[in-house]
């Protein structure tokens, strides 16, 4: 068995964003991004790297293929411009990089028409949204559009996702109120979402069997996992949902492992999920195939 491996989940940002990133977020009008990247008092868990250092990572872990995802802008014309950054670089390492089109839900239709186009040029899926962030809910009529326009396109769209308990006022998270997500998927049962960072805890709601209907077309990433959870919750949430709606991701260049390092570092992540306790056919599905199959890149 081949097995493909697929980061499903990073960040990247050109050169000029990461050469002071305090001053780019305060001239952009981002201050809860430049809040997560540069907290004050506190050090950093944020790493940076441009293209040529992803890509020499990749190649180091053994990774064919990363999808970048876009952050949670408070304003649109930020989600435009990244935008445009995955649609060049995705053109430039067309088998290596893929993207997923952000958007600020109540930008309205200019937020639609820059999603859709951002879609005919290549990108592959929406997100990573956060509703506490991005200040909407999904009651809004944004919201819904949005959502009909990713199931017209039949692209996924990804949520960042908190644990309750693992909140922390002075960390980088907002507080999820979970109940919001099973609204979410008995809303629109026909939209595909993927629920970043182990989903906060809901693949256990699973267990429930009025809600594991539900969750049908909900995957979970694994984005940033050794910061909230031992590598036990690859056996765990495999049984808990089954290996086909679980995606590998790291949160790179995000520093997942700073007692060890301060550097990007995808290999310590891979090695976490290898000695997750799942079988070979497992990892096969986890680390790239449903990735692959998902975004009909097979």
């Amino acid at each position: 068995m081949t097995l493909r491996i697929v980061d499903s989940h990073i960040h990247m940002y050109p050169p000029e964003v990461f050469a002071d990133p305090i001053a780019w977020g305060t001239a952009h009008g981002e201050p809860w991004w430049t809040y997560c990247v540069a907290p004050p008092h506190q050090p950093t868990l944020q790493g940076w790297a441009d293209v040529p250092r992803l890509l020499k990572d990749m190649d180091d872990a053994g990774v064919e293929r990363s999808v970048m995802l876009g952050w949670y802008w408070e304003r649109q014309e930020t989600c435009e411009l990244q935008n445009q950054w995955f649609i060049d670089w995705c053109r430039q390492h067309p088998d290596r990089l893929m993207g997923f089109a952000t958007v600020q839900p109540n930008s309205g239709q200019r937020g639609l028409d820059n999603v859709a186009r951002a879609l005919d040029a290549g990108l592959c899926g929406i997100g990573e949204l956060l509703p506490q962030a991005q200040g909407f809910t999904f009651r809004d009529e944004c919201w819904a559009k949005l959502v009909a326009l990713a199931v017209e396109r039949r692209v996924p769209i990804n949520l960042h996702v908190t644990d309750p308990l693992a909140y922390n006022p002075e960390s980088c998270t907002k507080p999820t109120p979970l109940e919001n997500y099973v609204e979410l998927v008995r809303t629109f049962p026909d939209a595909t979402f993927i629920l970043a960072h182990w989903g906060g805890g809901i693949p256990f709601f699973e267990l429930n069997a009025r809600l594991r209907s539900l969750f049908g077309n909900v995957y979970y990433d694994t984005a940033a996992s050794p910061l909230i959870y031992d590598n036990r919750v690859y056996r765990e949430v495999v049984d808990l949902v089954g290996a086909d709606r679980i995606l590998y991701g790291t949160d790179y260049p995000l520093l997942t492992h700073p007692r060890v390092s301060r550097e990007p570092d995808m290999k310590r992540d891979l090695g976490d999920a290898r000695t997750g306790g799942m079988t070979p056919e497992e990892a096969a599905l986890v680390l790239g195939g449903n990735a692959l199959r998902l975004l009909r890149r097979a």
